[in-house]
């Protein structure tokens, strides 16, 4: 399997092969790295004789023809096949596929990209294992893995100095607590920066002005001041959750998110298991420096108080969706509520 700077180095070189596939949970990236496969195979010659595209509806025979095809005044002819879902296809459809890979003219290059599909190589079933295997041992093969932390933070730092700005990974850090991990909405937030940095360095107070947060990440910081004591600021961003018209319920169902984050963390904690532990006995998957971060931030609250919360929590949950309760004021009550618990040190 080859890494993204692998199959940069080997499409510089030149030396192309007959078989490409690109995949995984990073769409835009697996997008990309396509468009980059294509564009360095073809030299931007894509007529119509030496390219063709097809997916997931299309015809195996279709695609057997456009594979045979001699290149028409250019050096390749280019198959590109996105996000054709294999492990559906049917025994024949799948050894017919099969068959035309393997005897593929040296001429042909065939791109299979999923930028849409969901499709890993341990959620992949035993056709699509198949083609992977086949692809890696033959041809290349890019699996674009979810990106966090420190990798996350260094891919942003190279987005600034591609569009000509600098930008430390602390600020980097910043820009994932307001958007989150999404990498199309981090490249869109990016570009916005670059723009407005225009050529220098992209600082958190760019973010603070230009960046609106993500309503998970305003509960999350509305958390914070909580769990903190620090309920001046925390009614402050209530009242901003309002004004955006978040819903009172949906409030109390992320909030209760991280009380139960908070409370995983500290029971994990208390076993002697490592956060990554805990992340992977509760298939946290993406989120799982979630744990790393509310473990430092709960240090001072105790874990009876963290239960007397969730309590709370589920109590207020209940009486928003089964009872006619005023959301907001019964949220505002909830948040105070909750900030006595956690400078209540009697529990400690």
């Amino acid at each position: 399997m080859y890494t993204e700077s692998e199959l940069k180095k080997h499409l510089n070189s030149g030396s192309f092969r007959n078989l490409y596939l690109t995949f995984g949970e990073e769409k835009m990236l697996v997008k990309r790295s396509a468009e980059l496969i294509l564009k360095k195979v073809s030299g931007g010659d894509l007529s119509e004789f030496n390219y063709h595209e097809f997916d997931n509806n299309s015809d195996i025979a279709d695609i057997s023809v456009s594979a045979d095809i001699i290149p028409f005044m250019s050096e390749r002819n280019i198959v590109r096949i996105t996000d054709m879902d294999v492990d559906k296809l049917g025994k024949s459809n799948f050894e017919a596929l099969m068959k035309i890979l393997q005897n593929l003219p040296s001429s042909t290059v065939v791109i299979f990209t999923m930028p849409t599909l969901d499709v890993t190589s341990k959620t992949a079933k035993e056709p699509m294992k198949k083609l992977i295997s086949f692809i890696d041992k033959n041809g290349v093969c890019l699996e674009l893995t979810h990106r966090t932390g420190l990798a996350l933070e260094r891919d942003l730092c190279k987005w600034a100095k591609a569009g000509g700005c600098t930008m430390t990974e602390l600020t980097a850090h910043t820009l994932v607590q307001y958007v989150g991990e999404d990498l199309n909405r981090l490249n869109a937030e990016m570009k916005k920066l670059t723009a407005y940095a225009d050529g220098a360095e992209i600082t958190p107070e760019m973010i603070d002005l230009l960046v609106s947060k993500s309503t998970d990440a305003s509960v999350y910081d509305l958390f914070g001041y909580i769990i903190s004591g620090k309920l001046d600021p925390a009614l402050r961003a209530l009242s901003v959750l309002f004004y955006q018209r978040v819903e009172p319920v949906y409030i109390v169902t992320v909030l209760s998110g991280a009380y139960l984050d908070a409370y995983r963390a500290r029971v994990g904690t208390e076993a002697g298991k490592p956060s990554a532990e805990i992340g992977k006995d509760f298939n946290y998957k993406k989120r799982a420096w979630v744990l790393d971060k509310i473990a430092r931030q709960i240090k001072s609250v105790s874990t009876p108080a963290l239960r007397r919360s969730l309590d709370e929590l589920l109590s207020a949950q209940t009486r928003l969706v089964t009872e006619a309760v005023d959301g907001t004021a019964e949220v505002e009550r909830l948040v105070c509520t909750l900030a006595l618990i956690a400078e209540d040190r009697a529990d400690a």
